[in-house]
């Protein structure tokens, strides 16, 4: 017994596989029906089958014309029907695809800084060189730091790294010293060591002014006792 099993290795190779191999073949044997009637409501239930596979295509502008040009293209190239008016169903040139959006290729590697880091740099770009600007490029590096850590997982990385992922992605503007230590307190920022240094001495203070005041309260209830002795 021969089974006569169709594998897709041997069938024609699908033109748009979002809408599957049946539609393709109803399209395609579209102008077999001779009476020009029956052609056209056929090709408009294939179009609206089209449409109940792919609903997303609704929310483009112009959908009712993408699926004629696709229709038109799955056919052959041509449909014996008449087209909606408004609609150019012709198929767009094979082998057309839309030139790619420009991307600077030098900062591809460098997106693991973060959007937040990347509009810090613009901000400091536009800043005249000062205060200011040294103070936004080390903010800058400390992010860019932070970052490269988590995305490195903690890892051991260069310093100068930084320094020059800072330098171009500025456009060569943002330029952090050498001797900078990225990430550690700057000299007039006050040490946390101070605080509980303070704090435990006004421990202390408090403890002798309670032992003082425990005094006092001895030496007035021993006054009491010795006034009382002289009245008797």
């Amino acid at each position: 017994m021969e089974w006569d099993i169709a594998y897709n290795t041997s069938n024609a190779e699908l033109i748009y596989s979002e809408y599957g191999r049946t539609v393709q073949e109803l399209l395609q044997k579209a102008d077999e029906i001779e009476n020009d009637d029956d052609r056209q409501a056929y090709v408009e239930r294939v179009i609206k089958l089209m449409l109940q596979m792919q609903p997303s295509v609704k929310q483009q502008e112009n959908y009712q014309e993408r699926l004629w040009k696709h229709a038109f293209r799955i056919a052959g190239g041509s449909l014996n029907v008449t087209v909606p008016e408004g609609i150019n169903a012709t198929p767009d040139p094979e082998g057309v695809t839309p030139e790619p959006l420009p991307y600077p290729d030098s900062n591809k590697r460098m997106l693991h800084y973060g959007k937040n880091v990347l509009n810090l740099i613009e901000q400091g770009k536009a800043m005249e060189d000062g205060p200011e600007r040294d103070l936004v490029t080390y903010t800058a590096a400390y992010y860019m730091k932070v970052a490269l850590t988590d995305w490195r997982d903690g890892k051991f990385f260069n310093e100068d790294m930084i320094r020059k992922d800072l330098y171009e992605l500025s456009d060569k503007t943002l330029v952090l010293p050498k001797d900078a230590k990225i990430g550690e307190p700057s000299g007039n920022q006050p040490s946390q060591d101070t605080g509980t240094r303070r704090k435990k001495k006004k421990k202390k203070s408090g403890g002798g002014g309670g032992g003082s005041g425990g005094g006092g309260n001895r030496s007035r209830s021993s006054g009491g006792r010795s006034r009382g002795r002289r009245r008797r």
